[in-house]
């Protein structure tokens, strides 16, 4: 008669560990904290949902844990290829993961990623072309900049303090904006736009700074602000970096004095007294970049 064996304390009938059944475990604690957003001294982020979990397990970063609920574990066939010998699964109950999640309606699936530390050299691989983002605070168009830039050939991005400061790009809405590109991109923060050009000037890298339709150093008449050109006539087959500034006021007057040029989108002017005055900073830097591939790709 085959001898009927107890299941070691914290694993579950099948040798599993035992899913965490308590709001106090130091796991949940852990993915609570990343997935809020909050800063922890190991340098871990949270994400959240299937889609972004399966970008990180791709991107080859370290996973520290994948976190499942009872009706999330159902996405762990597709994940599967991608998990990595020994890959440490906690499970818990949808109650408990709901509490910890970010979204409204939890997939139920996270995972703890240690996102790389890139440096100036990484950003520049290859024929550079760096979006520099300098005081953009919404982290909705930080993540659609970074998709974009990643999707538009773009060799890394920096998000410099301004002001208010950028948006942390590996926040929990950056990272959803961004669908997985923020943890692909290799990605400068913190670095004062001030250190960050001047390296980039003796790397040999044209400034471009984007301004509305209607710039308003247009108005000052200073010989100190650069030419205005429009996007085709910018040469974006050479190392360049885009900046892109604040949502409301732009970049700041002496970053765009020290830009090559002036790059602006032209616009149909409205015939509607409140029509667009200007497109916000992740439309005019989608189109730019497009513009940066265009002619990228004519060229090859």
């Amino acid at each position: 008669m085959a001898e009927h064996r107890k299941p070691n304390p914290g694993q579950d009938a099948s040798g599993r560990p035992a899913p965490i059944t308590s709001r106090d475990n130091r796991w949940l604690k852990r993915f609570r904290s990343a997935l809020s957003g909050e800063h922890a001294g190991d340098g871990l982020v949270g994400v959240e949902g299937v889609r972004l979990v399966e970008a990180a397990l791709g991107s080859g970063l370290p996973v520290e844990a994948l976190l499942v609920s009872s009706s999330g574990e159902r996405h762990l066939s597709r994940l599967a290829p991608l998990l990595a010998s020994g890959a440490q699964i906690l499970r818990t109950t949808d109650r408990l993961f709901a509490g910890i999640a970010d979204t409204q309606t939890p997939q139920g699936i996270a995972a703890l990623v240690l996102p790389k530390t890139a440096t100036v050299e990484d950003v520049l691989g290859g024929i550079a072309l760096v979006v520099v983002l300098v005081g953009v605070q919404d982290p909705g168009n930080v993540g659609t900049i970074l998709r974009a830039a990643e999707a538009f050939g773009a060799t890394g991005a920096a998000t410099c303090p301004a002001g208010m400061g950028t948006a942390n790009p590996l926040a929990p809405k950056a990272l959803r904006a961004s669908a997985g590109s923020a943890l692909r991109l290799p990605i400068l923060r913190g670095m004062s736009s001030a250190i960050l050009l001047a390296q980039l000037g003796v790397s040999g890298v044209k400034l471009y700074a984007a301004v509305p339709d209607s710039d308003p150093h247009e108005d000052r008449q200073s010989d100190a602000a650069p030419a205005l050109i429009r996007p085709w006539e910018a040469d974006w087959k050479s190392p360049v970096a885009l900046l892109i500034g604040n949502e409301g006021a732009g970049l700041p007057e002496e970053i765009v004095r020290s830009c090559d040029a002036r790059v602006s989108i032209p616009q149909r002017k409205s015939k509607k007294p409140l029509g667009v005055e200007s497109l916000n900073a992740a439309m005019a830097g989608t189109v730019l970049l497009y513009e940066a591939m265009r002619q990228r790709d004519a060229d090859a």
